[in-house]
């Protein structure tokens, strides 16, 4: 698969703390080993043994096999928020900061990896259905969380006017998600090119904004 802007993997970068830096390669292993042999198959030990540590070292860290895949949620979602973040640095305008939201999001959420999350959150919700609500509140739940900051922030200043910004954040996720998602989990589409990615993105916002804008 080829990788993009959105995959969960950090870049090893020079300084970084050790202790940081074996948390990573233990989160890149997990990741590797559930997407290469599937999250049923795949064992602590295979993932310490690719990693370079040992079982301990993961257990103390993660706890379980789950804690493995609630941290690999929790890195996606600080991934894409801290690309979000740099990407709105300088956006000019509400409607630049929901495009570059968007595009982040839908560019994660229309990938094969988003698939695999996908199988293996639903095997998760049979066996450990309590655990389920954590995987929600790292990943979902946080980018839900941001987007309606964002609004709120928008509201204040006059540039739309809501009654409930959790709400309005929803029905934005709902025009950005649209029927694309379906078609490529059906297999009658295939992932989208960037440029159609941030059109159809565009064209979400634009809806809300009529909705929604102040005056």
């Amino acid at each position: 698969m080829v990788q993009n802007d959105t995959d969960i993997a950090a870049p090893h970068r020079v300084g970084r703390p050790t202790d940081e830096r074996k948390t990573e390669a233990i989160l890149d292993a997990a990741r590797a080993t559930f997407f290469g042999e599937g999250y049923s198959a795949a064992s602590i030990e295979r993932i310490a043994e690719h990693a370079g540590v040992s079982k301990v070292t993961i257990y103390k860290r993660f706890g379980d096999k789950p804690g493995l895949l609630e941290a690999l949620v929790r890195r996606q979602a600080r991934h894409m928020t801290e690309t979000i973040s740099e990407a709105n640095r300088d956006a000019p305008t509400l409607e630049a900061q929901l495009v570059n939201f968007g595009f982040t999001l839908l560019s994660f959420l229309l990938d094969e990896s988003h698939f695999y999350f996908d199988s293996m959150l639903a095997i998760e919700r049979e066996r450990h259905p309590d655990a389920t609500k954590r995987f929600f509140d790292a990943g979902p739940g946080t980018m839900r969380s941001e987007l309606t900051a964002i609004l709120k922030a928008a509201h204040k200043r006059g540039d739309i006017h809501l009654a409930n910004a959790q709400q309005a954040a929803e029905d934005l996720l709902s025009l950005w998600k649209g029927f694309n998602e379906m078609e490529i989990r059906f297999g009658v589409a295939t992932t989208p090119e960037p440029a159609h990615i941030r059109r159809h993105v565009k064209h979400g916002v634009d809806v809300f904004l009529r909705a929604y804008r102040a005056g």
